[in-house]
C-alpha cells in the first residue's frame, strides 16, 4: 500500500471517529476538496475505494447506451425544471441518488456536449495583477453583499433584491424591494443575520446605498455605522470591478436564468413570494464543486458553528471611536488613493497595483498595505467626533 493510500484511509478513520474536516485537512496536508472527493468514493461502497482509478476516458457506447440516454434524459429534466442546476455535478448527483455508478464528471460532459445540450459561456480573461486575498476559512467569515436590480413588474412598477451570501457555505438570504434605500439595506442585513448569522467581515461595492453621501466622505452612513457598531469589518472592492463580488455576481446570474426569466409575475407580492421559494430552492437544492458537490444547508449543517445573531436591532446616533474599514483600490497613472471620492498621493512604485487601504478609527488614520498585506505606510485621516 502506497504512503498516499494510507493518508485516505487515515482521512477517513479520523472523520468516523468525530474529528471535524478542517481538523483532518490540517493535520494531514490537504485540502477540503481532497478529503471530499475520498469521502465520496468511500461512501459508494467500493473495498478499493483508496487506490487510483484509470484515467482512461470510458466508452460511453455499446453497453453504457442506457446510462448515455439516462444522462441526456435528466439533462433535459433539469432544464425544463425551475430554479435547478443543470451542470454535470447535478447529473452526477441524481445518478448517484437513483443508485446508478455514474461515469466521471468529465464524461458528462462530453456526452452532454455530443448531444448538443450544453451551454457555452463566455470565457473570463483573468488579469495579470496581484490582488489582495482573503482568506475564508469557516462559516460566517465573510459575507458578499449586493443590490440586484432593478427588474420591472409589467402593471406594477420597478422590483430589488438585496443579497447577502455567506462565501463559506454559498446560503443566501434575498430581501425584495421597491427601493435600494439605506432603510432597505438595514432590514435585509438584519434578516441576513438572523438566519446566516453574524459575520466577521463583509464585502460591498462602493454604492452610496452602503457608503452614505460623497458630499461628506468622512461621515459614515447608517449601513457603515452599524457593522462597526456590531464589531463587524467592511470590504470595499476597487472602483468600477463588479467581478471581485464573484460570489454573490455568480449567484445574481443564476437570480436572473432561474427565477427572473422563468416566472411570469402577476404583481409584485407574487415576486415577493416566488423569491423567497427561490431562496429556500438554492440553499436546499443547489449544488457546488467547491463545497465537494454539496448543498449550502449540508454545508450549514456539517461545519456550523454558532450561528446566533448578535446584531443590534437599529444603528444608533452615536459616536464611533472603534472598527476598521478596507478599502481594495487599484493606483493608476494619477498617483491617486481614492477613499470615498477623497483623493491622497501615493509613491510612484505603486503605480497600476492594488493596495488595501485600511481606516483604523481609533487612531484616525488610514494604514495602507500592497497586495500581500505588507504595512507600507500610514495617512493622517480625523473622523469627525460627532
Amino acid at each position: 500500500m502506497t504512503k498516499a493510500e494510507k493518508q485516505r484511509q487515515k482521512a477517513i478513520q479520523l472523520y468516523r471517529s468525530g474529528r471535524k474536516v478542517s481538523s483532518i485537512c490540517k493535520e494531514l496536508g490537504q485540502s477540503r476538496k481532497w478529503f471530499y472527493k475520498w469521502h465520496k468514493r468511500f461512501k459508494a461502497g467500493n473495498p478499493d475505494w483508496y487506490k487510483n482509478k484509470s484515467k482512461a476516458p470510458k466508452n460511453t457506447s455499446g453497453t453504457e447506451e442506457t446510462t448515455v440516454n439516462l444522462i441526456i434524459q435528466i439533462r433535459k429534466e433539469l432544464m425544463d425544471k425551475k430554479f435547478a442546476h443543470i451542470g454535470a455535478q447535478a447529473i452526477d448527483w441524481e445518478l448517484n441518488r437513483m443508485g446508478i455508478d455514474s461515469p466521471s464528471l468529465s464524461t458528462i460532459n462530453r456526452i452532454i456536449k455530443r448531444h448538443d445540450l450544453i451551454a457555452r459561456k463566455p470565457k473570463y480573461q483573468k488579469k495579470g495583477t496581484p490582488y489582495p486575498k482573503l482568506p475564508v476559512w469557516f462559516p460566517n467569515t465573510l459575507h458578499q453583499v449586493d443590490i440586484w436590480g432593478p427588474r420591472y413588474i409589467k402593471g406594477d412598477g420597478r422590483a430589488y433584491s438585496f443579497n447577502v451570501m455567506d462565501v463559506y457555505t454559498r446560503r443566501v438570504l434575498n430581501h425584495p424591494t421597491r427601493n435600494k434605500s439605506k432603510e432597505e439595506a438595514l432590514k435585509g442585513l438584519n434578516k441576513a443575520w438572523k438566519l446566516l448569522g453574524t459575520p466577521d467581515y463583509i464585502q460591498l461595492d462602493n454604492a452610496m446605498t452602503f457608503r452614505g453621501s460623497p458630499r461628506y466622505p468622512r461621515v459614515f452612513g447608517s449601513v457603515i455605522k452599524w457593522c462597526l457598531q456590531n464589531s463587524i469589518q467592511l470590504i470595499f472592492i476597487p472602483l468600477s470591478e463588479p467581478w471581485r463580488n464573484g460570489y454573490i455576481e455568480k449567484f445574481h446570474d443564476s437570480l436572473e436564468k432561474k427565477f427572473f426569466r422563468q416566472i411570469k409575475f402577476n404583481d409584485y407580492q407574487h415576486f415577493c413570494r416566488e423569491l423567497r421559494n427561490f431562496n429556500e430552492y438554492h440553499n436546499q437544492n443547489y449544488r457546488y464543486s467547491p463545497l465537494g458537490g454539496l448543498t449550502p444547508n449540508e454545508v450549514y449543517q456539517k461545519d456550523r458553528l454558532s450561528y446566533e445573531c448578535t446584531a443590534k436591532q437599529l444603528p444608533a446616533e452615536s459616536a464611533l471611536s472603534e472598527g476598521y474599514i478596507h478599502l481594495i483600490r487599484l493606483i493608476r497613472s494619477n498617483l491617486k488613493l481614492n477613499i470615498f471620492g477623497e483623493e491622497f498621493d501615493v509613491p510612484k512604485e505603486l503605480e497600476y497595483e492594488y493596495v488595501v487601504a485600511t481606516i483604523c478609527l481609533r487612531n484616525h488614520m488610514i494604514r495602507v498595505y500592497d497586495s500581500q498585506w505588507k504595512s507600507l505606510f500610514t495617512l493622517p485621516y480625523r473622523i469627525p467626533i460627532k
